[in-house]
């Protein structure tokens, strides 16, 4: 990867935080952005982009975090069907402990039934990027991608899990989203050598 293929990746990932977060904005403060003036209005604007584009550095540090732990992993264990295999039960263990933790944490009058939407959320978006990466690349990018987008988004996700209220857990998760699913989709254009 050369500085201009990172640059390219790192500022594309910061817009489309940006993104993220003007959309998070017009779906849940809209009626406060437009009570005052037109300046009120782009000044919330603004303060939801810069919001995103903080996200998108949480964002790239995971990803780059899983890029130099996959590495390891693989340097590691020779096997690369046991790398998956560990793999594969981090993303069944982690979202246990979605479910279980917030719901012993939080205390509330929930049942737990209801700590299961945000891991199913997390995790049907996880399989349809696996799903499409598997796709335009080859099979084994199927499960590298899984853990990524599951495990490696939750982690980032922790500051609003801690918190119960829906806008507090949408609004950081969809910058992330926007982040994560861009990266993990670009990944391989950005390494392939030019021919």
């Amino acid at each position: 990867m050369t500085l201009r293929k990172y640059g390219w990746l790192f500022l594309t990932t910061l817009l489309l935080g940006g993104l993220g977060g003007i959309l998070v904005g017009l779906v849940f403060d809209m009626d406060k952005m437009t009570e005052g003036s037109v300046a009120n209005f782009l000044m919330g604007m603004l303060m939801y982009m810069l919001y995103g584009m903080t996200i998108s550095i949480v964002s790239q540090m995971g990803f780059f975090a899983y890029m130099t732990v996959n590495y390891f992993a693989k340097t590691i264990i020779s096997s690369a069907s046991l790398w998956k295999s560990i793999q594969i039960f981090l993303v069944l263990f982690v979202f246990f402990d979605m479910v279980y933790l917030r719901y012993t944490m939080l205390n509330e009058d929930n049942s737990v039934w209801f700590y299961f939407i945000e891991p199913i959320m997390l995790l049907i978006v996880a399989v349809a990027t696996a799903y499409g990466k598997a796709s335009v690349t080859n099979r084994s990018a199927w499960v590298p991608t899984l853990f990524f987008m599951f495990v490696v988004t939750a982690l980032e996700w922790i500051p609003a899990l801690k918190q119960v209220g829906v806008h507090a857990t949408l609004s950081m998760l969809v910058p992330l989203l926007f982040c994560n699913v861009w990266q993990v989709m670009q990944l391989h254009r950005v390494l392939k050598p030019k021919s």
